[in-house]
């Protein structure tokens, strides 16, 4: 498929707390993407078995790829990604962290307490949407929204539990609660538990968002026009609602391609 392009093949990783989103990429598109769950038990052979056999489904041989990029919440996956790295593709990671140039004017108080994946997410927005105001909201463990102005400035955000672990704090902490698929529900009135439970997740997690987007855009684009993105494993649950402008699944790794241009020497 892509063996006769010149062009640099790029491998990106955002490993999260629950799984590994990662893709390939060239001059900025997405080929193809998989998802893998992950633990802090993961090791680099068990990794670069996968990934060699995800590339060879996809007709791409490690040597094509010219660049691995990774970001991570989670500590201990770090030497396991840039080993994988090193091993199975004979490159050196480039990991997003504290010194990596972004583009981006950091606001937060703390840069090591922020997640390296919502800085991906903001790099990719602003590649996309220059001059523009934008909120970000990524479905991920947690659900996240955090803004970023027209002046590339990283104002902050806001972090509430993700649907995943919501329901399974449900189904965890009751004695007769299941857990149930998470879906776009019809109805909040359910006529059966799993429905009850879908309605109160799926449209609880609406008006939340719908209140914490008024919120921001209050607190930090008053009187200003504003573009709100979603992005994360549950985001096209929303898509009927138009509360968001975009929606773009493969936002983190647009955005870790687009530091490994920045820090390209």
């Amino acid at each position: 498929m892509l063996n006769n392009s010149n062009d640099a093949i790029v491998l990106a990783i955002d490993a999260g707390s629950s799984r590994l989103f990662g893709g390939i990429l060239q001059k900025g598109k997405v080929l193809a993407t998989f998802q893998k769950n992950s633990t802090n038990h993961l090791c680099a052979d068990e990794l670069g078995l996968y990934l060699m056999q995800w590339l060879d489904f996809q007709k791409v041989s490690p040597e094509e790829i010219e660049g691995y990029v990774y970001c991570s919440v989670v500590p201990e996956l770090n030497p396991v990604l840039e080993e994988c790295s090193r091993i199975y593709f004979k490159l050196e990671a480039l990991s997003l962290r504290a010194g990596v140039k972004s583009g981006l004017q950091v606001k937060y108080t703390n840069h090591h307490e922020l997640g390296a994946d919502l800085i991906a997410n903001a790099v990719a927005a602003v590649k996309r949407f220059p001059g523009e105001n934008l909120l970000i909201a990524d479905f991920g463990t947690a659900t996240s929204l955090c803004a970023v102005s027209r002046k590339c400035e990283y104002l902050g955000g806001t972090l509430v539990p993700g649907l995943d672990i919501s329901m399974e704090a449900l189904a965890g902490r009751t004695a007769r609660l299941p857990e149930v698929e998470i879906r776009q529900a019809r109805r909040v009135c359910g006529r059966d538990t799993v429905s009850a439970i879908q309605g109160g997740l799926y449209f609880g997690t609406l008006g939340m968002l719908k209140e914490l987007c008024y919120r921001m855009k209050k607190e930090c684009f008053p009187d200003e026009e504003l573009r709100i993105i979603a992005t994360g494993s549950h985001a096209e649950l929303f898509e009927k609602q138009k509360l968001f402008n975009n929606i773009i699944p493969e936002l983190v790794l647009l955005g870790l391609d687009e530091i490994r241009n920045l820090n390209l020497d």
